[in-house]
């Protein structure tokens, strides 16, 4: 899944330009849900809810380790940790997906949409309930130094904002050559 490879750009990997890759999938997960009732919002939910899940249960799985520190007493309680917690944070990558989707163009600004969208649920998700900002996009552009100095001026968010768009931005220029490649020569 894109969501999964995408946590390999956080440590310890810290290969960011993995996102170049799964992004684009995102958008393309987004354009692919335009049928169906309410301009569909739902199937870009749960295209979210699925892209979500598979970032967050390989990038938080060392949740689990706690539970196996008295494991004949807690280690029952390891496949909420593993798949609960998950499933709970990939709902504001499914609100974020169906945000993007109301906000859909066809042309390259559903990529600021898609960005602004994700932006607005990762906020969200470190605030909602006490918060939980582990594994924000945003954090994807901390492993390189120069990068990381501009979340001194921009913080997380705006950190996030730019990942999201600028990794998404190959889906618009992929689609943007095969247009140009189907026009006869003047």
């Amino acid at each position: 899944s894109a969501g999964a490879l995408s946590v390999l750009a956080m440590a310890p990997f810290n290969a960011w330009p993995i996102l170049f890759l799964t992004f684009p999938v995102a958008v393309w997960l987004i354009d692919g849900s335009a049928a169906g009732r309410w301009r569909g919002v739902p199937a870009a939910a749960l295209s979210g809810f699925w892209f979500g899940l598979g970032y967050f249960v390989p990038g938080l799985y060392w949740l689990g380790y706690a539970f196996l520190v008295d494991a004949q007493t807690f280690a029952w309680l390891m496949p909420f940790a593993i798949l609960g917690l998950p499933s709970y944070l990939a709902l504001f990558t499914a609100f974020g997906f169906a945000l993007a989707r109301l906000l859909w163009t066809h042309d390259g600004s559903r990529v600021l949409a898609l960005a602004v969208s994700l932006t607005i649920s990762e906020w969200l998700r470190g605030h909602v309930l006490t918060g939980f900002p582990w594994n924000a996009f945003g954090y994807a552009l901390s492993e390189p130094l120069a990068l990381a100095q501009t979340a001194s001026l921009i913080g997380l968010w705006g950190m996030t904002f730019l990942a999201v768009a600028i990794f998404a931005s190959p889906a618009v220029l992929i689609e943007g050559s095969k247009k140009r490649s189907w026009r006869a020569p003047v």
